[in-house]
């Protein structure tokens, strides 16, 4: 039996991260899986990769996602009354109304530590979720003062993991790691342990398989154009990860474990 149908039968974990308009490379992660037939049973989603995968939980296809996001993601949703507006119009109002369970991670102040918010409304989860430090205001949730997530979890993994998903596959478009990993700083480096937060080393202990798109500075224009580099980005990586795991998935999962338990902090 191949990996990709050892796979498919699990409880897959899809944890998407944090990444501002890099998570529009999301969607052709989604779009890699689809066409595979994988499906997620259980989805967290960090800042943007909050947005997307409300979506995703929703039930809309990536063709959906990806009509939305033509029509208005970047630069528009960095308004949060704008983005709430959108979440209002195209998302259902609660968490219980999602097809996917769903977790939105956002940051609470001052104590900087991750929440994770699967109740409620589901528009204020992903503006909190989404509220940039330096651009948005704090979101006022439940009683708590509430920044983006990816300040104090930008690849939610765990969060899959306690949801009982037993395979949990992490797309990580952050900016941080990608421009860290360009200069040679891997995770497993022995500078690692002062470059990568913690939080991102637990996120990569609790991911079996990693997702890292190149995003093209071209991609961070608006307009179609742009998206569709950024969707194709994130479907190649897909392809090539998924591609590698078909292949050796014991041993590919084996030195993975390895590589993110490595100079740990």
């Amino acid at each position: 039996m191949s990996g990709l149908h050892q796979l498919r039968p699990r409880r897959i974990g899809l944890a998407l991260s944090g990444g501002s308009v890099r998570g529009l490379a999301h969607i052709g992660v989604v779009k890699a899986l689809s066409d595979r037939g994988i499906r997620p049973s259980v989805i967290a989603g960090t800042s943007a990769g909050s947005l997307i995968g409300a979506a995703l939980a929703a039930g809309m296809t990536w063709q959906e996602i990806a009509a939305l996001a033509r029509n208005i993601f970047w630069p528009k949703l960095l308004h949060g009354k704008t983005l709430e507006r959108f979440c209002t119009e195209y998302l259902p109002k609660t968490f219980a109304d999602l097809e996917i369970p769903f977790v939105a991670i956002a940051t609470e102040f001052p104590a900087k530590c991750a929440v994770a918010i699967t109740e409620g409304d589901l528009a204020s989860a992903i503006s909190a979720s989404c509220a940039l430090r330096g651009i948005r205001r704090s979101v006022k949730r439940a009683g708590k003062r509430l920044k983006d997530g990816g300040i104090a979890c930008v690849l939610p993994s765990a969060a899959c993991r306690s949801l009982e998903s037993d395979f949990i596959i992490g797309a990580d478009v952050w900016e941080v790691s990608f421009l860290l990993q360009k200069v040679g700083i891997s995770p497993d480096h022995r500078w690692a342990g002062r470059t990568y937060p913690s939080h991102y080393h637990r996120s990569l202990r609790n991911t079996d398989l990693l997702i890292q798109p190149s995003i093209p500075l071209s991609g961070y224009l608006s307009g179609s154009q742009a998206l569709a580099r950024m969707i194709s980005a994130g479907e190649q990586a897909a392809e090539i990860a998924l591609g590698d795991w078909n292949l050796q998935p014991p041993a590919l999962l084996d030195a993975e474990r390895k590589r993110t338990t490595a100079g740990q902090p």
